[in-house]
């Protein structure tokens, strides 16, 4: 921690910087009329601050901190006989020993470890992940997830629709609603496998039109991690027209996922909360990003109402007498 020492002529000096002047020598315990001629040197202090930050806040004066910023990273302000210079020591952060790494089991498709990683004191702790077995290194994306907008649709009010997919997953015991998305095989761009994973889901063929980079799904038990690919579906193409109105079947869909039931759904992109709250009311699990970006898309629309973002009655809760959400609470 910096140190901080009374020097004459400066109000406050914080830092291990050698100084060209010495310290002012004072007994360990001042008289009180030592005391009474040193107060004075502190009072400056007290009566600059408001000026300080004034000062700072300007562009003059942060142009002029900016300049003061010394090669050997530390930050030092001068004014009149003001002197402030903080250390740059970094701070260790908690790290992974990777070559410390336990494999507990494994199966085809997963696999599970024991990490030891090290916490700012030293000491080491350990972590259980999740791993896929398919994943190239611990930076590499293991997926896409896709978000697919539908494009030169003519059907009235549902033409503003989201692409989505309805399916049953093994874990959850449960049918899920979810943006369509798939592992990125070993030859692939994150491109590359959204444009093929849509295409085997919904059937659809898609262009794309952004990709994000990498986000983590559940950072706690894995380092699962997917970029979320923007696709736009041209309903003027005939082969997207054919499948949007079912009128052929999609015959990419593959075995497991046919006999777990895959199928496309539609949901509007105005609404679409409560469009989710009605799918989970009948005993859909919805996936965490679809809650996700229809949250942001309530915020966004009363925003665009309101004109501010302090009016956005997402959730409106029914207190009882004691303060608590009663049961008719609803989303």
């Amino acid at each position: 921690s910096p140190s901080i020492t009374h020097w004459p002529g400066s109000i406050l000096s914080c830092g291990n910087e050698r100084q060209t002047q010495s310290p002012v020598s004072s007994p360990d315990i001042p008289s009180p009329r030592r005391r009474q001629e040193r107060a004075p040197l502190h009072m400056p202090l007290l009566t600059a601050l408001p000026f300080l930050v004034l000062v700072v806040l300007s562009p003059a004066g942060g142009a002029f901190v900016a300049s003061q910023i010394r090669p050997a990273g530390r930050c030092t302000l001068e004014s009149n006989r003001i002197q402030i210079a903080m250390s740059s020591t970094p701070t260790p952060k908690p790290r992974v020993d990777f070559e410390k790494t336990e494999t507990v089991g494994s199966t085809r498709w997963m696999r599970l470890e024991t990490l030891t990683y090290k916490v700012e004191d030293g000491s080491e702790r350990k972590w259980d992940r999740a791993v896929r077995t398919t994943k190239k290194s611990e930076d590499a994306s293991d997926a896409v997830v896709i978000l697919a907008l539908l494009k030169n649709n003519h059907d009235g009010d549902e033409g503003d629709q989201i692409v989505c997919v309805k399916q049953f997953r093994p874990p959850l015991d449960a049918f899920t609603l979810e943006l369509p998305a798939g592992l990125i095989d070993s030859d692939e761009e994150p491109a590359e496998a959204a444009i093929r994973e849509f295409r085997e889901e919904t059937g659809y063929l898609g262009t794309v039109s952004g990709v994000l980079p990498a986000s983590y799904l559940s950072p706690g038990l894995t380092n699962e991690s997917a970029c979320l690919v923007r696709l736009e579906v041209d309903l003027a193409l005939e082969h997207n027209r054919k499948i949007h109105n079912n009128q052929v079947k999609n015959d990419s869909l593959e075995g497991c996922e046919a006999d777990r039931g895959l199928e496309k759904i539609l949901l509007p992109r105005k609404g679409l909360l409560r469009a989710l709250h009605k799918h989970e009311e009948q005993g859909t699990k919805v996936f965490a990003a679809l809650y996700s970006f229809a949250l942001g898309m309530e915020i966004g629309e009363a925003s665009s109402l309101s004109k501010a973002t302090s009016n956005f009655p997402i959730v409106q809760l029914e207190l009882d007498s004691d303060g608590n959400p009663a049961p008719e609470t609803s989303l």
